[in-house]
């Protein structure tokens, strides 16, 4: 996300990176940013709000999740991820999402601890098709 690629070939994952461009205007995606100054990306998060059934413990309409969070090494330490997810949380909240998820990486568990954000106490679980890339 950060940067331009260089001599070497562009990882597969950047291509797919176009569809933000594609999304920004469909009503259930937002993405928040915080410019460099200087029209580079110093940080970012996408919320992605997800229409659903109700269930006893949840009655809201949509479900939201924060993802694509991520802030650039030199430009860590200034509350910037903090802002975008606080964005993005405030906007699905707005949206009528009252459980947002968001999957932490080691780095970023602090921060979302102490906005509120809890380990779920279920197994989250996955399915794989057999031709989805294992790039991760």
């Amino acid at each position: 996300m950060f940067g331009s690629p260089g001599p070497a070939p562009a990882p597969r994952w950047a291509a797919e990176c176009t569809a933000f461009a594609q999304r920004l205007d469909d009503p259930l995606f937002a993405i928040f940013v915080v410019d460099t100054g200087r029209g580079g990306l110093a940080a970012c998060a996408a919320g992605t709000r997800t229409p659903r059934l109700p269930s006893p413990g949840n009655s809201a309409p949509y479900a939201g999740h924060i993802g694509s969070v991520a802030t650039d090494p030199a430009h860590r330490r200034r509350g910037y991820g903090r802002a975008c997810v606080t964005a993005a949380r405030d906007w699905l909240a707005g949206q009528g999402c009252t459980v947002i998820d968001l999957y932490a990486s080691a780095d970023g568990r602090p921060l979302y601890d102490t906005m509120g954000f809890v380990v779920r106490p279920d197994v989250a679980m996955i399915w794989r098709a057999p031709s989805a890339s294992r790039e991760w």
